[in-house]
């Protein structure tokens, strides 16, 4: 059995003289509309017949897919789709070699190109829709595939499978993927940079719209979460994290603010900030208390602090952004009122914050930093995101082979936004800029902002824009006094 679901069973059968067969039950009637599941596959249109359909001209025209061997019905008017199974690699395996992932990615990108002449778009192409024998790409799972001509069908087709291969490829390497699906050759002139810019586009376009998408997921009982009450009060867990242990985590926090011991990390009058560790994972457990009836009310529409820092945590995992991981949250409700909430999450430390690196490293090392903290904040704003308070102690660094890994906290003040306009994006870069102290030389600034700005044009221009980040930098009074600066 290589899959049972309720739509769908998968197995593998020996067959004798001959290589394995791959054999898939479609359920028919198993959706959410069972009658027109039922009416289309009557007319043919069933997944199954259109994925039959796509094997046979596919294989036909010498592109690499199964060998597509049998269709037929079963009792209940279930179908059965039978093909050859295929010995391979899953692409995300075969991308584990740097060796290889140069080599593959252009054969994958070649595969698409096929695929697309031949007139068919996937409709469901992604890493896991891929498997390699021998560094040749097999392109699996057509039951959404379709004869198409429509130029933009293909580059959305392009743009999912970019943007599903964004946590195993380079950008480099996508780039090289997208260049060899559009038949591109280096080097690129105008058109061609810009068609390779808008399959870029609609990569993160896509990302933003499966980041909303696990939001809203995130915020209900499924698969990856769990209803969780403890102590009055409700939320959800990961299912990773048992009940027992939030109710141990919220007891140990208590616990700690009782005894003023060093867990407590931060304690004042709105909230508190403790570092515990229970059932094994080291976790920081972050609590707000509404001090008036507007704040409460505020938060029983946008929802309480903890559940926000929960849902953008996730979010920002799904768009690749480093964050710490909510593990779990809770709510105390009077009258429908979120008057306090408590959120778990992964602890960080002893990751040191991105303001110590850059004033106290060593030149290189601080370069290093420099290019993490460029890259963390391009996908932050690409991808639409304001973190709210980007200060530099908001972000903390990890040392990874070959420089840094930054990871955001404090998320309760994180929005995801269609577009981020130009106001909140100098905002956050001088948030950033004066949370940095005068130890960082001028010239690191100037040169972060340059690249900022050419990889993120301004619609009033560089120059207007940096001199906006410098006023409100000094506006914010905060570590930064503005030596050296130029507007």
């Amino acid at each position: 059995m290589v899959h049972d679901g309720p739509h769908r069973r998968i197995v593998r059968i020996a067959a004798p003289g001959s290589s394995d067969l791959l054999v898939k039950q479609f359920r028919v009637g198993s959706g959410r509309h069972p009658w027109r599941e039922r009416g289309r596959a009557l007319l043919g249109q069933s997944p199954a017949d259109r994925e039959w359909r796509a094997l046979r001209a596919l294989f036909e025209a010498g592109i690499c897919v199964p060998r597509p061997r049998a269709l037929g019905e079963i009792g209940g008017r279930d179908r059965l789709l039978a093909m050859e199974w295929i010995e391979a690699s899953h692409l995300a395996e075969a991308l584990d070699s740097p060796r290889a992932r140069r080599e593959i990615a252009i054969a994958l990108g070649r595969a698409i190109a096929g695929l697309h002449a031949h007139g068919f778009v996937h409709g469901d192409l992604h890493h896991g829709n891929v498997l390699v024998r021998t560094s040749v790409p097999v392109l699996l799972d057509l039951q959404r595939a379709r004869p198409s001509r429509s130029a933009a069908a293909r580059r959305i087709d392009l743009a999912h499978l970019d943007h599903s291969l964004a946590p195993y490829v380079s950008t480099a390497g996508r780039v090289r993927l997208r260049a060899a699906a559009l038949g591109l050759s280096r080097p690129f002139g105008l058109a061609a940079r810009a068609a390779i810019r808008t399959i870029g586009e609609l990569s993160v376009r896509r990302a933003r719209v499966h980041a909303a998408s696990r939001r809203r997921h995130l915020l209900r009982e499924g698969r990856a979460c769990a209803v969780v009450s403890v102590a009055g009060g409700r939320g959800l867990r990961l299912r990773t994290l048992s009940a027992d242990a939030v109710a141990d985590a919220v007891a140990a926090h208590a616990a700690a603010l009782a005894a003023g011991d060093p867990r407590v990390l931060e304690n004042d009058g709105r909230g508190a900030l403790c570092g515990i560790v229970v059932d094994g994972h080291r976790i920081v457990s972050k609590e707000v208390r509404d001090r008036d009836l507007a704040r409460a009310f505020a938060d029983r529409l946008r929802g309480s602090p903890a559940r926000r820092a929960w849902a953008a945590g996730h979010g920002l995992e799904m768009l690749l952004i480093g964050a710490a991981t909510p593990l779990a949250y809770l709510e105390w409700r009077r009258f429908g009122l979120p008057l306090r909430s408590l959120v778990l999450l992964e602890d960080l430390r002893p990751d040191p914050g991105a303001h110590h690196v850059l004033e106290t490293a060593p030149a290189q090392t601080r370069d290093a930093a420099l290019d993490a903290l460029l890259a963390l904040v391009l996908r932050l704003h690409r991808a639409g995101a304001d973190h709210g308070d980007l200060k530099a102690s908001n972000i903390l660094l990890r040392t990874v082979p070959g420089g840094f890994e930054p990871h955001l906290v404090d998320l309760e003040g994180v929005r995801f936004l269609r577009r981020l306009p130009d106001a909140l994006r100098v905002r956050a870069l001088a948030q950033l800029n004066a949370s940095v102290g005068d130890a960082l030389p001028a010239q690191s600034r100037r040169r972060f902002f340059a690249r900022y700005a050419q990889a993120l044009r301004f619609a009033a221009g560089s120059s207007r824009a940096r001199a906006a980040v410098v006023s409100a930098s000094l506006a914010r009074g905060h570590r930064w006094s503005g030596r050296d600066c130029e507007r």
